[in-house]
């Protein structure tokens, strides 16, 4: 019980060597896009480079149908109150407005993406 108080109570104090760092999304990502509409899929490559401690410019490239490539550039922005997730939205040609939420550790990439005529997943890892 006493050790368990002390851990609460620092806990609570917000020391630095108890506090968790937060996983940056910089870096280079490999994976799979897919497509919950569709069922289309392909693989995903991202690089990721910070603006500042909350905002990073990500350049997410893959290929459509197995031959036709695409390149998708968002802006990551951390969802305050969070260390690990971020939000991004995106006006892309001929497609309108997506929007993505992803989720970052220190290996794994996560996101959902959504637009008017399309909505899916990424799943990348370093």
């Amino acid at each position: 019980m006493f050790v368990r108080s002390v851990f609460l109570l620092l806990l609570c104090l917000g020391l630095p060597s108890l506090t968790l760092e937060a996983a940056s999304p910089a870096g280079r990502w490999v994976g799979t896009w897919t497509s919950s509409s569709t069922g289309h899929h392909g693989p995903l490559r991202a690089r990721i480079r910070p603006v500042d401690s909350d905002t990073y410019r990500a350049l997410f490239a893959g290929r459509f149908a197995k031959v036709v490539p695409f390149v998708y550039p968002a802006k990551l922005e951390r969802v305050p109150g969070t260390c690990d997730c971020y939000k991004s939205t995106t006006r892309l040609p001929l497609l309108g407005e997506y929007r993505m939420t992803a989720t970052v550790t220190a290996n794994h990439f996560n996101a959902t993406f959504g637009g008017k005529k399309d909505a899916g997943i990424f799943q990348m890892s370093r």
